[in-house]
């Protein structure tokens, strides 16, 4: 596998942060290492992972702003260095950044600038990075990471949901991301095929990665409080987000058939 960054977007409660803990499960499954960044300011991925709290770059860029000491600190040391030092969270077969809360009052925009350096130059250290966005895409080249390669737009499967997803479409190409990306749409929480909505998707300009069904383990999951990475084997949603990234080009073989 080569170096890619993949962004997962949507608009709040389409199941994105989710998808973005079963595919970090699956990826973890098949030896990858990857870099996962939260990039959602209530950090609920760390929770959908099992972590818990967790420190935040949005913790230390408020320190930086509120005491120049702070600043003082880094001398001539490597962004990418304090931000491990100070909001990586290692974890035995992944490693976790959480940028936490948005900004307060003040000028951020130099800060973000070496936050935004530091974690590109810690993301190049990684096979892959997975990013769970915020509702919108523009913030993750303003304070994120300034390109990605594919980019995963999760839709309730409602004329509604495709309608946002296209507009996260037109944001992400027109004002979002940098370079060459791909974008696919996947309908998440299906029930009875999605046959009506499969063609309200071409009619939107949206092309489809997948669709994953409704999963009574995942609701029984988050009503438990229990880490998404604990999903049985058989659950209907692990192996559709499988076949999905395996129609993305991430591996050859899905859940269930052997290597």
């Amino acid at each position: 596998m080569t170096r890619e960054t993949i962004a997962v977007t949507g608009k709040g409660g389409t199941g994105k942060t989710t998808f973005t803990a079963i595919a970090a499960k699956l990826l973890i499954s098949r030896g990858c290492r990857p870099l996962i960044i939260d990039a959602d300011p209530p950090t609920s991925l760390a929770l959908a992972l099992g972590i818990g709290s967790v420190p935040t770059v949005g913790d230390y860029r408020r320190r930086l702003i509120e005491d120049p000491g702070e600043k003082r600190k880094i001398g001539d040391r490597h962004m990418r260095d304090v931000l491990i030092e100070q909001a990586l969270c290692e974890q035995p077969d992944y490693s976790f950044l959480a940028i936490g809360r948005a900004e307060g009052p003040g000028c951020y925009c130099g800060i973000n600038e070496l936050l935004k350096y530091g974690i590109e130059s810690l993301a190049e250290r990684y096979e892959l990075t997975l990013v769970d966005c915020e509702a919108g895409i523009e913030q993750i080249n303003r304070r994120v990471l300034g390109s990605v390669d594919t980019l995963l737009i999760i839709s309730d499967p409602t004329i509604k949901g495709l309608q946002t997803a296209a507009h996260l479409r037109r944001i992400a190409t027109d004002y979002g991301v940098e370079g060459a990306f791909r974008i696919r749409l996947i309908l998440n929480r299906v029930e009875d095929g999605a046959s009506e909505l499969l063609e309200k998707v071409g009619e939107l300009g949206l092309e489809p990665a997948g669709t994953i069904p409704l999963d009574r383990n995942v609701s029984d999951f988050d009503r438990a409080g229990r880490p998404i990475l604990e999903l049985p084997e058989d659950a209907p949603s692990l192996r559709a987000v499988s076949e999905i990234l395996v129609r993305l080009g991430f591996w050859d073989v899905s859940v269930g058939d052997g290597d």
